[in-house]
C-alpha cells in the first residue's frame, strides 16, 4: 500500500507540474510487475513446500508477466529514453542516469533466462528455481525504484507537450487492440479503486465495455498464477 501511494503522489505530481504529463499507467504498471514478483516468489516457495507446481496456470501467469514486461521495456529503451536524452542535453548527471536504466533492462533479460530454465527443467531442485526467482525479483525491484526516483520526475522536463502526445500515441498503436485486451486486464489486477477509475477514464466508452464484458473475463478465466 505504501509503494501504491508514493506512485500515486508521483503521478499527482507530474500533472499539477505539467497538466499534459500523466505518469499514471506508468506507475500503475510499476505495481502490477511487483505483485507478479510476488505471485512467482510464492509460485516457488510452494514448489519447495508441497513439488509440482500446477505448471499450466503459474507459466500462464510467467508468461503474461514477462510478455508486459519485454513491452514495457521496449517502449522505453526505443521511445521514451531517447526522447528524454534529446531534452537533457544539458544534464549530463541524468543522461548517466538514462544510460544506467537502459543497462538494468539488459542485466533483468538474461535472469528472466534463469527462471525459464529453471521451470523448464524437472530436475531441478526447489532451491534452483527460488535462488533464480530471487535474483531476478530483486533486480527488478531495484530497477523499478531506480527509474521512479530518478529517472521519471524528469519525463516533465525532457519532453514538450506535443513529444509527449507522439509518445503516448507511439505506445498505444504498438501495443494495438490485441495487446490491449491482454494488457489492461493485467494492468487493473488488484489496482487501487482510484487507480481503477483513473485508468478506465483514459479510454473510450467502446474499450471500457470490451474491457468489462470481453477482456477482464478472459483474463479471469485463465486462472493464472494459482497452481
Amino acid at each position: 500500500m505504501a509503494t501504491n501511494a508514493k506512485n500515486a503522489q508521483n503521478a499527482q505530481n507530474a500533472k499539477t507540474s505539467k497538466s499534459y504529463v500523466d505518469l499514471t499507467i506508468m506507475l500503475v504498471s510499476h505495481d502490477a510487475f511487483r505483485r507478479d514478483i510476488r505471485r512467482l516468489e510464492k509460485a516457488a516457495a510452494g514448489r519447495a513446500q508441497s513439488g509440482p507446481l500446477d505448471r499450466g496456470r503459474v507459466e500462464t501467469g510467467w508468461e503474461i508477466f514477462k510478455t508486459q514486461l519485454h513491452i514495457h521495456h521496449e517502449g522505453e529503451d526505443r521511445d521514451l529514453w531517447p526522447r528524454m536524452a534529446k531534452g537533457l542535453a544539458h544534464r549530463p548527471d541524468t543522461l548517466a542516469t538514462l544510460a544506467e536504466l537502459e543497462a538494468e533492462h539488459q542485466r533483468i533479460d538474461p535472469l528472466i533466462a534463469r527462471v525459464d530454465a529453471a521451470f523448464a527443467d524437472p530436475g531441478a531442485d526447489s532451491a534452483t528455481l527460488e535462488q533464480a526467482v530471487g535474483e531476478f525479483g530483486d533486480c527488478l525491484v531495484s530497477h523499478l525504484e531506480h527509474e521512479e526516483q530518478e529517472g521519471l520526475p524528469y519525463v516533465q522536463e525532457a519532453l514538450s507537450e506535443k513529444e509527449w502526445k507522439a509518445f503516448t500515441a507511439d505506445q498505444r498503436e504498438s501495443l494495438g487492440l490485441t495487446g490491449a485486451a491482454e494488457f489492461f486486464p493485467w494492468l487493473l489486477d488488484e489496482a487501487t479503486p482510484g487507480n481503477v477509475r483513473r485508468i478506465n477514464s483514459f479510454m473510450p466508452m467502446p474499450m471500457r465495455m470490451a474491457l468489462k464484458t470481453l477482456w477482464l473475463p478472459a483474463y479471469q478465466a485463465r486462472d493464472s498464477w494459482t497452481g
